[in-house]
């Protein structure tokens, strides 16, 4: 399987790689973690849990890899290996998530 790292970091969406299936399913992965809990309508439990970001980033870190896996359920062909949250020099928190896919 091969390994990729995605982030929360904002950047545009590419809207010319529908063709490419590998591309479509990180893009798919990185909207998922940029989600939080409620922001999709009718499916109020997709995304992160908003809580998260209020814990120490300790805690923080214990909690978001359970997190992680319960979030890419959403996206069938990704599995979350580890992942890491730092900050940012704007003080925003940042996920980096290393992830496997079979796709592609």
């Amino acid at each position: 399987m091969a390994q990729y790292e995605i982030t929360n970091e904002t950047l545009p969406i590419d809207f010319e790689c529908n063709s490419d299936i590998l591309q479509r399913t990180l893009q798919n992965a990185k909207n998922l973690l940029m989600c939080r809990m409620g922001d999709v309508p009718f499916d109020r439990m997709r995304g992160l849990n908003p809580a998260l970001f209020d814990l120490p980033m300790d805690e923080m870190q214990e909690q978001l890899l359970p997190e992680l896996d319960r979030v890419m359920l959403w996206e069938p062909d990704v599995e979350v290996v580890s992942a890491t949250v730092t900050r940012n020099e704007n003080g925003e928190t940042v996920i980096h998530c290393i992830i496997e896919t079979e796709v592609g």
